[in-house]
């Protein structure tokens, strides 16, 4: 008897998933792999009003507005602890610690993940960078058989996280007896800068690392995210329409509403996708905005994000459990006219505002 599949979901506390998303990360893949799901986890915040002097909607407002001015500190970048010396890094995070705040670090037996503002990941960065142990490169180094000399082998995560550094090296005399000097170093490889490449953000990285990372992320600076071209995604083609409505939307009434039809026909895809020649299912979405001067604002922008094909990827749909499926990519949509952040709708009146923050780090801004 064939068993219809659906999304379920359960409560648990945050800490212990962090925990286990952390260090049982194998654990955690193999139960994905071996059921065929992505588990995902979205925090249900309570505000909870102390008698009858609570204000829980002022409270929401203000929390949102904190998660949302924080939102460009969430990104984690990682380092793995063979560069380190384990008796050292907690030096670093201490000097570091004295002028960088914010800064939340986590430790496995593999690597560092660090969160917090650019500077200060990048200035812990720079601390580890100096105390890398070229001796123990060199002996990996030279161990490698001439097969196996490959250049650093990235990979380099969507919204940018490198999860593995310079696992094989090519040049047995190479610079790596020379990179503890540290203030020279590749952002990527943490050797000494070969061929320097300097974005416009001021990050550098040898320009052979630098093309194998922007090869995965487009245009983007692999360390800040900073958009230095245009940068150019991997939506399929389709159309992008528009109408309007005289009906407004929760929290809108001084307006009416905007409607988006977004249409992807099914299709082949290509070698920017996840699996290139395969089939491809298409989609059709609609979105809403408000039809006043902020709302057309955001309208333009979202249709030149369209024109450079971010607004859709292809890949696993969370919603129907399939691969090959046109699905959003990682810019807001409101695809309800109601029903709150809850249920993608209105009102949200942090809305226009936070889509706009996400499309000027794709480099798409108001002129």
């Amino acid at each position: 008897m064939n068993s219809i599949s659906s999304d379920i979901s359960c409560v648990v506390p945050v800490n212990p998933f962090w925990y286990v998303n952390n260090v049982y990360n194998e654990e955690f893949k193999n139960i994905e792999q071996k059921y065929k799901v992505q588990i995902k986890a979205q925090v249900n915040v309570q505000f909870l009003a102390d008698q009858d002097v609570g204000r829980p909607l002022d409270a929401m407002s203000e929390f949102l507005e904190l998660i949302d001015k924080s939102s460009s500190e969430s990104y984690c970048s990682h380092i793995p602890l063979k560069f380190v010396d384990p008796d050292q890094w907690s030096n670093a995070f201490r000097n570091v610690q004295k002028t960088e705040k914010r800064l939340l670090l986590t430790l496995t037996s593999e690597e560092i993940s660090a969160f917090g503002p650019t500077c200060s990941q990048d200035a812990f960065s720079d601390a580890i960078c100096a105390m890398q142990k070229p001796t123990s490169l060199l002996e990996e180094t030279a161990q490698a058989t001439p097969s196996d000399k490959n250049w650093k082998d990235l990979l380099i995560g969507s919204r940018t996280r490198i999860d593995k550094l310079c696992s094989k090296y090519t040049d047995t005399s190479s610079d790596a007896a020379s990179s503890s000097g540290g203030k020279e170093c590749c952002s990527i490889c943490l050797l000494r800068l070969n061929k320097k490449k300097r974005l416009k953000c001021q990050h550098e990285f040898c320009e052979e690392c630098l093309q194998h990372a922007l090869h995965q992320t487009g245009s983007i600076c692999p360390l800040c995210n900073h958009v230095f071209d245009v940068l150019l995604g991997d939506q399929p083609d389709g159309n992008m329409s528009w109408t309007k409505s005289s009906d407004s939307l929760p929290g809108f009434s001084d307006c009416g509403h905007i409607v988006i039809t977004y249409n992807i026909p099914s299709g082949v895809q290509t070698e920017r996708h996840p699996n290139p020649g395969k089939p491809f299912n298409g989609t059709s979405r609609t979105a809403y905005l408000p039809d006043n001067k902020e709302g057309n604002a955001v309208l333009k922008l979202l249709k030149k994000a369209f024109d450079q094909r971010l607004i859709f990827t292809v890949g696993n749909s969370k919603a129907i459990g399939l691969k090959n499926q046109v699905v959003w990519s990682d810019i807001s949509h409101k695809t309800s006219l109601s029903g709150g952040v809850q249920k993608f709708g209105y009102p949200d009146f942090n809305y226009l505002e936070r889509v706009k923050k996400e499309l000027k780090v794709k480099g798409i801004e108001e002129s």
